[in-house]
């Protein structure tokens, strides 16, 4: 069993990465309403700005501050993917 790195900076630089990947594979799903998909906007906008500032924080020696950004974006990416607001290639 491989041990976690308990260095925050690379543990975020890893999370990052990863999360990139996820994200390069997300795409929304057309909403039903204007609302609705206006909701389901501002919420993927939210998700890039947090990976912006994940990426700031570790580039600038803050690597708790870049997990838990990285880790507010992933939460809301699963939160569109389990409401089927958008998918991944690997889903469909």
């Amino acid at each position: 069993m491989s041990e976690l790195s308990e260095d925050p900076a690379e543990r975020a630089r890893k999370y990052i990465a990863n999360f990139e990947k996820t994200l390069q594979q997300f795409t929304l799903v057309k909403a039903d309403t204007a609302l609705k998909h206006e909701n389901i906007t501002r919420v993927s906008d939210t998700i890039q700005r947090y990976l912006q500032d994940a990426r700031y924080h570790l580039e600038n020696n803050k690597p708790a501050t870049a997990l838990v950004s990285i880790a507010y974006a992933e939460g809301l990416l699963d939160a569109l993917l389990f409401l089927e607001l958008g998918r991944t290639r690997s889903n469909g």
